[in-house]
């Protein structure tokens, strides 16, 4: 083993342990709605048009967001709001800038179904710090995951607009990697080349919500294993940077596919409140492993005195994991692959995709 990867999987571990013992909040997601402006076959919140659940009061996230700040420094928090769809919550853009106002950085993640140029305008308003625009291959794949026949064209369309006017610091494209896009990267990397865009993000399908329900999403082992060798081709070109998210630890492909080692944040430095004021952690976390309420709880007690679960993982030191050679740098994997009193992992990718 060459002495740059022994010092890696000496000291990461490490400094990885030292964040859960700091577990310093510095990402926060909340879940503002459940309504939906269409029906993705892959959604991991199982979001609806119409659902009938209540969206989350503007009001109790500026009043979380408000005890946060009086306890740390708002500028380092960075503040996602999502769903469904953030753009169908009402007065988003008004939400938006109170958030800016307590001088919390915010973006979201959009399927850019809902985006004019009045759309822009709001979000220049209201001071968006980031955004990011779903597209998932060509036209008939994407419009096959997102259910809807314009989704598209209407997402396409907002990459061009937010591109003719870049009012945000950071602005990238993800899409969802399956068996029906898979073989057509290059062409969807040649579309956001063309259009300006300069990050572009790749995640894969986790069996979580509806997308159980469909095989096409899975990619097996000689697709994944396509993708990292693209992505890998993808990172050498200058025009666009290239990277693959957070879902899961991937062996020999450790800091080559993404510009990170994996480290599952969820309950470290990442927090989330539920559309019902559920606290977890990350949205696609089993809502089972909430820690509280807002309408009941004080989030920084609940903060700062539990997330145990998340912090100690040793419980997960079993099933797949108990005889894992790869646990002091994985401890677990992604903790959205987990569920209450589980056996094992729901998915290792390290294992299923033979990453060694």
């Amino acid at each position: 083993m060459e002495l740059k990867n022994l010092r890696k999987r000496i000291f990461l571990p490490l400094k990885q342990d030292y964040e859960r013992k700091l577990h310093e909040l510095n990402y926060m997601f909340f879940e503002l709605t459940h309504r939906c402006n269409l029906e993705c076959i892959h959604c991991g919140s199982d979001c609806l048009k119409n659902d009938i659940i209540p969206d989350l009061p503007a009001e109790k996230v500026i009043e979380v967001l408000k005890e946060i700040k009086a306890h740390q420094n708002s500028k380092k928090v960075m503040i996602v709001l999502s769903g469904g769809e953030p753009t169908v919550y009402p007065d988003v853009w008004k939400l938006g800038r109170a958030i800016y106002d307590l001088e919390f950085p915010w973006g979201m993640v959009t399927n850019g179904f809902n985006w004019t140029k009045h759309t822009i305008a709001d979000a220049k308003k209201a001071r968006m710090h980031s955004v990011t625009v779903s597209l998932d291959g060509l036209e008939e794949s994407h419009n096959w995951l997102r259910g809807h026949p314009e989704s598209y064209k209407r997402a396409e369309r907002t990459i061009k607009m937010l591109i003719e006017d870049p009012f945000w610091k950071a602005m990238d494209v993800i899409t969802c990697v399956n068996k029906k896009n898979i073989h057509e990267l290059d062409k969807v990397r040649d579309l956001l080349i063309e259009l300006g865009v300069k990050r572009w993000r790749f995640f894969t399908i986790s069996p979580i919500g509806r997308a159980v329900d469909h095989d096409d999403l899975f990619l097996d082992e000689s697709q994944f294993k396509h993708l990292m060798k693209k992505i890998l081709e993808y990172k050498k070109l200058r025009n666009i940077e290239a990277n693959y998210s957070e879902s899961g630890y991937l062996g020999n492909f450790e800091h080559r596919v993404r510009n990170h080692d994996f480290f599952c944040r969820a309950g470290i430095s990442v927090s989330g409140i539920m559309v019902n004021g559920d606290i977890l952690a990350c949205p696609n976390n089993n809502r089972k492993f909430k820690q509280g309420n807002v309408f009941e709880d004080s989030f920084i007690d609940v903060w700062e005195n539990k997330y145990g679960v998340f912090r100690d993982r040793k419980w997960m030191k079993k099933g797949l994991c108990a005889d894992c050679p790869e646990w002091r740098m994985c401890k677990g994997g992604a903790f959205h692959l987990w569920e209450p009193d589980a056996d094992s992992i729901k998915m290792c990718p390290y294992r299923k995709f033979d990453l060694k």
